[in-house]
């Protein structure tokens, strides 16, 4: 039998597993991601994980048919580079491909983790029978992957995925994490909700003694997690914060929608795994309505789980997209 080394490689956590063709996963391991300012670190700590996933499946590397890999970015596709890796200080221009394929000689190819993400969803779970579908992630960030008529959608570059930077409020936004105003990621992005809920409080002028978010708040502690626990607590506030984000990912998923018209749209990351969908999925359902132009495709949360991103990199060399041809020598 042969098998497909599948990585994924994350600001904080590298992941590297050992996937069959039916998609089963023999083996997972996880490490945290290398930081310091040296480009090789992460293809070096790479190669060390594939070779103990080998090991410990007991499986040679003529079994291996290559190395799939969803990456943060952004990325160079056409050369296997992360350009400058999102939330890595320092490091650029990762020679992620060229390493592995010195190293293993085996067919290495990269792609973004969401569009990675969208070929596994596609391959391995709700997206089989459709020609059309987004896969979009709530984790750090909001990110997206995209097929159009069957197409993988790369880019020139392996970046046309980049919906977190969709405009939801033009005039009076809160400020990106990119330097731009009103972007969807800037509000209902993990790393930003924070921002959000503080903006929120100000502007609808709620006094300390009516949530216990102002308790997070000056402790300086308060994360994404405490608003959707809080909300589960029955805190009115916190509430009525989901709600308003049910609003904000309302127009910012009818504006996929409106530009890409899937058939199916999937969505994974920590926010819609770990969270219960009458937090995430139904707020933003029920305002979808006051956005959308095109017909309404289904919309779920990934039955894949936390694997979609490396089922995905393994469907890349089982099943390699048209569009990546082009790109990468893939046979």
């Amino acid at each position: 039998m042969k098998y497909v080394v599948a990585v994924d490689i994350g600001a904080t956590y590298l992941r590297v597993a050992l996937i069959n063709e039916h998609g089963g996963i023999l083996h997972l391991i996880k490490d945290l991601t290398p930081r310091e300012p040296n480009p090789y670190a992460i293809p070096n700590k790479i190669s060390e994980m594939i070779r103990e996933v080998l090991r410990k499946c007991k499986v040679d590397l003529g079994s291996v048919l290559g190395i799939g890999i969803g990456s943060i970015g952004p990325l160079d596709v056409k050369s296997g580079v992360i350009v400058n890796p999102c939330n890595i200080p320092g490091v650029k221009n990762v020679p992620v491909r060229r390493v592995l394929e010195e190293m293993f000689n085996k067919k290495v190819i990269m792609v973004n983790d969401c569009v990675a993400a969208v070929w596994g969803e596609k391959h391995y779970g709700s997206g089989r029978d459709y020609d059309n579908l987004v896969y979009i992630t709530f984790s750090t960030g909001i990110g997206a992957g995209v097929i159009v008529d069957g197409n993988l959608l790369l880019g020139k570059d392996g970046n046309a995925h980049e919906v977190g930077h969709i405009v939801v409020d033009y005039k009076y936004g809160l400020k990106c994490g990119c330097g731009g105003i009103g972007h969807w990621e800037a509000y209902a992005s993990g790393a930003n909700i924070p921002k959000l809920v503080k903006y929120l409080l100000k502007e609808w002028g709620i006094k300390e003694h009516e949530t216990k978010l102002f308790e997070l708040i000056e402790k300086q502690s308060l994360e994404a997690k405490d608003v959707f626990n809080l909300a589960k607590m029955g805190d009115k506030v916190a509430l009525r914060v989901i709600d308003e984000l049910g609003r904000i990912n309302a127009a910012g998923i009818a504006s996929v929608i409106n530009v890409y018209d899937p058939e199916l749209i999937s969505l994974g990351g920590a926010i819609m795994l770990n969270n219960p969908v009458d937090l995430t999925l139904k707020p933003m359902l029920k305002y979808l309505d006051d956005y959308v132009l095109n017909r309404k495709p289904k919309i779920i949360v990934t039955s894949l789980g936390h694997e979609v991103t490396l089922l995905g990199a393994a469907a890349l060399i089982y099943n390699p997209p048209q569009s990546l041809m082009k790109y990468v020598k893939v046979s």
